[in-house]
C-alpha cells in the first residue's frame, strides 16, 4: 500500500510539473495545508476567510485562530520559494524559528522550475524577508509584563 501511494505522488508531481494549472493547484495546497494544520490543533479556519485575509479583503475582524492560518501560509510559501533543502538546512531553521538574523535571498530559487513564489506587488512589504515591525512592541510589552508579574509575586509574599 506505501508503494503504491508512493507511486500515485510520483504520478501526480509528473503530471503537475507539465500542467498549466500548477501554479494554482500548488497555492491552493499552500492555503489547504494552513488550515488543517490548525484543524490538527482543534481550532477550525474557513479556507474563504483565510483566502480573503490574505488578499487583505476580509470582512470580518480576524480571529486568533486566522492569524496563526495566516503566519503558516506565509511559512510554508517561504519554504517553498526556497531551494528543497533550505528548511532543514542551518540557515533556513534558524530563519524559520525566529532566530535569524538578517535574511540573505534564496541561493538557489525554484523559481527557474515554475514554482510559486509569493508576488510582491509595488509598495507592498516583502512578507518573506521582512522583519517584523511590531517584533520591538512585543518585546516592550513583554518586559512590562514580567515587571508586573515580579512586583505582584513580591506584595503577595509581603501578605
Amino acid at each position: 500500500m506505501k508503494a503504491t501511494a508512493t507511486e500515485v505522488l510520483a504520478r501526480l508531481d509528473e503530471r503537475l510539473a507539465r500542467s498549466p494549472v500548477r501554479d494554482g493547484f500548488v497555492e491552493r495546497q499552500h492555503f489547504a495545508d494552513a488550515a488543517a494544520a490548525l484543524w490538527l490543533e482543534g481550532e477550525l479556519v474557513h479556507l474563504e476567510d483565510l483566502v480573503l485575509f490574505d488578499a487583505h479583503m476580509n470582512v470580518r475582524t480576524p480571529t486568533h485562530e486566522l492569524t496563526r492560518a495566516h503566519a503558516v501560509l506565509r511559512v510554508r510559501r517561504q519554504i517553498f520559494g526556497h531551494a528543497p533543502d533550505w528548511a532543514l538546512s542551518r540557515d533556513g531553521l534558524r530563519q524559520l524559528t525566529g532566530r535569524g538574523g538578517g535574511v540573505a535571498p534564496p541561493e538557489s530559487s525554484r523559481e527557474g522550475e515554475g514554482a510559486v513564489g509569493p508576488e510582491v506587488e509595488a509598495g507592498e512589504p516583502d512578507e518573506v524577508g521582512a522583519p517584523d515591525p511590531l517584533t520591538e512592541e512585543f518585546a516592550a510589552i513583554d518586559a512590562v509584563l514580567a515587571r508586573s508579574t515580579s512586583a505582584g509575586r513580591r506584595c503577595d509574599a509581603r501578605d
